[in-house]
């Protein structure tokens, strides 16, 4: 089953429906414990926070010692534990989409795993910089090729790291374009975002991962499995997964079967 971008983002608000308040706190919460620290989004809403704290409390004495510590704490906790918080997000968006319970506490799922969280994006970053200092292009199609890494993460814990990217750049291919589409899609809603001065944002970004979730659902097969669908003969093939199993079950097979 194909989808464009319009049905992943109908998915996300039939998904988001009546569970809204929710979704922006676990939203909110996200963003400021470093689940996107990454983003040149976040940098931005990082920097307008630093300006408004420099504008309103540069009078307190040792104001300049007292943010570089500040920065500092908050970066080593970025760098230590805002992978781990991004997969509790990606559970918390699966578990809107699967219709199960959505918490807040869904966001701590992983803090026991966070060694092996920095080691992979560790060794994300430097294929993407290698990557990128060498072209822009492969760069770019790099980017979109392991982009499902997180989610894969999420979904199979026991995956190593070489089985993680290459599960990531099997679903993902033939599909780079669509999750640029999908993502160039909410370009209108971050602008809403920028002119609200930030406000938007608390809706935005819940709308956008649920409809990232909703697109991980469908290229890994995840929503087959669950929803006991039949996968089309252009899919990944994956049996049916029994009724016991679809609570929380994903179409991303051991990537060692894998035809890259």
């Amino acid at each position: 089953m194909k989808l464009n971008s319009a049905a992943y983002k109908r998915i996300a608000r039939n998904a988001l429906k009546g569970h809204w308040l929710s979704a922006v706190g676990a939203g909110f919460c996200a963003v400021w414990m470093g689940a996107f620290a990454y983003s040149i989004l976040s940098w931005f809403e990082y920097a307008v926070v630093l300006y408004i704290a420099a504008f309103f409390l540069e009078s307190i004495p040792n104001f300049s010692t007292i943010l570089l510590i500040v920065i500092l704490v908050v970066s080593v906790f970025y760098f230590f534990f805002g992978g781990v918080i991004r997969l509790g997000y990606i559970d918390y968006n699966l578990s809107l989409l699967d219709r199960r319970q959505a918490r807040l506490s869904n966001l701590g799922h992983h803090l026991g795993s966070w060694w092996d969280v920095i080691a992979t994006r560790i060794f994300r970053f430097c294929i993407m910089s290698l990557l990128y200092l060498l072209l822009i292009v492969p760069g770019i199609m790099a980017h979109y090729s392991y982009a499902m890494v997180p989610y894969i993460i999420e979904e199979k814990p026991d995956f190593n790291l070489d089985e993680v990217f290459r599960a990531s750049r099997h679903i993902m291919k033939k599909r780079r374009f669509q999750l640029f589409c999908l993502r160039f899609s909410f370009i209108g809603w971050y602008l809403l975002g920028f002119l609200t001065l930030g406000l938007g944002f608390l809706f935005v970004i819940p709308y956008k991962n649920a409809a990232e979730a909703a697109f991980y659902n469908e290229i890994s097969g995840r929503a087959d499995a669950y929803y006991g669908r039949r996968r089309g003969k252009h899919d990944i093939k994956e049996p049916m997964a029994p009724e016991h199993t679809r609570e929380h079950s994903s179409g991303v097979e051991n990537p060692k079967g894998f035809v890259s």
